[in-house]
């Protein structure tokens, strides 16, 4: 556990400092906007711990980085897209938590270096430090149930913001569960993906919604709402039968 913790803060730790230092340079010697040198910050701090992590070895094992079988890929993104549609649900429920980020992520959101930084590079490095190195060394010292858990509750807090910590808790069980299964990242990277980049693509197209039920209105929404349920629960029996 202390190890997953420490692995966390340092990324928190490069985020702070040497993205923080990275954004005033941009800023003061460059004349760069502040949204522009934000996001150049988040990609240092992305490709620095990316280094990290590689040179320390949790991504070394070419499993991580190779595909499962495309069955199991296949019930991969029916699980993932019914989670991020049962989440924007829940999201609805705690829509009272405040959401501190919400002017950050729209001013990051506003260039394409932003959405690439969100949508992509920022999932594949999460996964790499969560799953490859989070969920590996909680693996190794607790059963398969503690550490997915665990793994989840550490993702979850790492958001901070309290209207994503929910969200973020419940869908890191469903990513570190899946690394379990297959020991690669693959799946992980792909639902992570599938997430950040709909997230983007809803608030950039429908600014004034607060939910999907807002775009599709009520019942179809709900209507959708038990499919994904019932397809989330086929997909998670459906993977746990197979090999990743």
């Amino acid at each position: 556990m202390k190890k997953s913790i420490l692995l966390v803060l340092l990324y928190l730790l490069i985020q702070t400092i040497a993205g923080g230092i990275l954004a005033l340079l941009i800023t003061q010697w460059w004349g760069a906007s502040v949204e522009f040198a934000m996001v150049v910050a988040l990609l240092a701090a992305d490709i620095i711990m990316a280094g990290i992590l590689i040179q320390k070895g949790y991504v070394s094992d070419k499993r991580l980085v190779h595909p499962t079988t495309a069955s199991f890929i296949g019930w991969t993104l029916v699980a993932g897209i019914s989670a991020i549609f049962i989440s924007d649900f829940i999201a609805s429920l705690t829509d009272f938590l405040p959401n501190w980020l919400e002017s950050t992520f729209s001013n990051i959101e506003g260039s394409w270096l932003g959405v690439l930084a969100i949508a992509i590079i920022g999932p594949v490095l999460e996964e790499m430090l969560f799953r490859g190195a989070v969920t590996t060394e909680l693996l190794k010292n607790y059963s398969p149930e503690k550490a997915i858990l665990f793994s989840a509750l550490i993702f979850g807090i790492f958001h901070i913001n309290p209207a994503q910590v929910l969200n973020a808790f419940l869908l890191g069980l469903l990513l570190a569960w899946l690394f379990y299964k297959t020991r690669s990242l693959i799946p992980g990277i792909l639902i992570h993906i599938l997430n950040n980049s709909l997230s983007v693509y809803f608030t950039q197209t429908f600014p004034e919604a607060n939910t999907l039920s807002d775009i599709i209105g009520n019942q179809p929404y709900y209507i959708s709402l038990i499919l994904a349920i019932v397809l989330l629960v086929v997909s998670v029996w459906s993977l746990d039968k197979k090999k990743g």
